[in-house]
């Protein structure tokens, strides 16, 4: 199965992810790509994967150079933010890859986007990652050839409009001095990796997996 990685949002969580899974897929037939129509800025250089001659860029457009500079090119971007349709028509044009869709955003709305474009692809598997200072979760749901394995995160509760839904960015709260957001984001960052770990040793693990402070459970 030729996988084609789809990472939605590269900054925290995202870059971090964005920087190990060519590791996992050098020399594989598999491809991803970076969608993020942010900049990188100088308090970005505390928990993501940029340096400060990266600052002024574009976010997808930065890590995808430094990527297929290590690996070849196995990396695309796009440098801007998109509609459902945009990314479907971005995996129609990957024919004959199954579809991972990775969702690394801190907004309800762009996982409602997100959840949609599922709906809409005839084959995908979709991680929805999502964290607060201390505790994350992931959200993997699977549809190939028709059939339908784990669970969406509107499924549990129902998702908000709010683009901002925390009171403080966590670009905001580091700011301030708190670093725990390095941990969370590292830790989420690794749960994900470990489950496309899965996926493209033909074993996906739908379902939810639950990261806590010194604890993650998948069930």
């Amino acid at each position: 199965m030729k996988c084609v990685f789809i990472i939605v949002g590269v900054g925290g969580t995202g870059s971090l992810l964005a920087r190990d899974i060519p590791k996992l897929i050098i020399k594989q037939p598999h491809k991803m790509v970076l969608i993020d129509g942010d900049t990188v800025e100088e308090k970005n250089m505390v928990r993501q994967s940029y340096q400060s001659h990266d600052i002024g860029e574009n976010k997808a457009l930065a890590l995808s150079t430094k990527i297929n500079t290590f690996y070849g090119n196995i990396c695309e971007a796009v440098d801007k933010y998109v509609t459902n349709k945009e990314i479907v028509e971005l995996v129609k044009s990957y024919d004959g890859y199954i579809p991972v869709l990775i969702g690394c955003v801190d907004n309800d709305k762009t996982r409602m986007l997100l959840e949609q474009t599922y709906h809409d692809l005839n084959d995908c598997i979709y991680l929805d990652s999502a964290n607060s200072e201390y505790d994350g979760n992931v959200y993997v749901k699977a549809k190939i050839q028709g059939n339908e394995t784990g669970v969406l995160r509107s499924e549990k509760y129902n998702l908000s409009q709010d683009i901002h839904p925390a009171d403080k960015s966590c670009e905001a709260q580091v700011a301030e001095g708190n670093i725990q957001y390095l941990v969370t984001n590292l830790k989420m960052a690794t749960t994900l990796l470990e489950h496309i770990s899965a996926i493209v040793h033909g074993s996906a693990k739908e379902g939810v997996t639950i990261v806590k402070r010194f604890e993650t459970v998948h069930y």
